[in-house]
C-alpha cells in the first residue's frame, strides 16, 4: 500500500470515527437513565434512594457503547488498513480515542443541559434531571482496548500477510532419485570409490 492511499484511507477513517462517535452519543443519550432532585418549598433539591442508583446509568451505558464502537473502528481499521503493518495498531487506537472524544462531547451536548443552572432556575416542586455526564473518564480507555483487540487478534490468529512470508516452494524430486537430506545421499558420498 501506497503512503497516498494510507493516508486517504486513515482520513476517512477518521472520518468514519468521528460519525461513530456522534451516533454512539445518540444512542447514550437516549438509553442513559438520569435521576431526578425534586426542588422543595425552601429551596433545597432532594434526591429518592432508587434515584440514586440510577445516577452510574450514564456511566454504565456510555463504557457499554464503547465496547461496541470500539470493536466497530478497530473491524473497519483492520478491513482498510492492514497492508500498513504494525502501524495499524497506533491508527485504530487514535481513531478510538477521536470517536470516543466525539460520543462524550456531543453526548454532553444534547443532554439536558447544565444541571447547577437548571436547578437555580426551578421552582418549587418541579423535578431537575441531572445532567448527562460522564464521571469516569477512564471510560474512553474502553474505547481504545476494544479497538485494539480487533486488529491485534486478527493479525495473530489470521495468516501472514508480509510478502516474506511466502510459503517456500516445493521442488519435485523425481523417481529413483535420492534426496539431499535421505540417507541414502549421505552413504553414496561416503562410500569409497575404486
Amino acid at each position: 500500500m501506497g503512503l497516498r492511499t494510507a493516508v486517504l484511507r486513515t482520513a476517512t477513517m477518521a472520518v468514519l470515527a468521528a460519525l461513530v462517535g456522534v451516533v454512539c452519543a445518540l444512542v447514550w443519550a437516549n438509553l442513559a437513565v438520569l435521576p431526578s432532585y425534586v426542588v422543595q418549598s425552601d429551596g433545597h433539591a432532594l434526591i429518592g434512594d432508587d434515584s440514586l442508583a440510577e445516577a452510574f446509568s450514564a456511566n454504565f451505558w456510555f463504557s457499554v457503547i464503547a465496547v461496541v464502537g470500539g470493536a466497530a473502528i478497530g473491524v473497519a481499521c483492520w478491513i482498510l488498513l492492514r497492508q500498513l503493518g504494525w502501524p495499524v495498531a497506533v491508527i485504530t487506537a487514535g481513531l478510538s480515542l477521536l470517536a470516543g472524544g466525539t460520543c462524550w462531547l456531543v453526548g454532553e451536548l444534547i443532554g439536558p443541559g447544565q444541571f447547577a443552572q437548571r436547578l437555580a432556575s426551578a421552582q418549587p416542586g418541579e423535578s431537575v434531571k441531572m445532567a448527562l455526564e460522564l464521571t469516569t473518564p477512564s471510560a474512553l480507555a474502553l474505547w481504545v482496548f476494544a479497538a485494539i483487540a480487533v486488529p491485534l487478534f486478527a493479525a495473530s490468529l489470521g495468516p501472514d500477510l508480509s510478502p516474506e512470508a511466502a510459503p517456500p516452494r516445493q521442488r519435485r524430486r523425481l523417481r529413483g532419485q535420492a534426496d539431499a537430506l535421505s540417507d541414502d545421499a549421505f552413504s553414496e558420498a561416503s562410500s569409497p570409490t575404486a
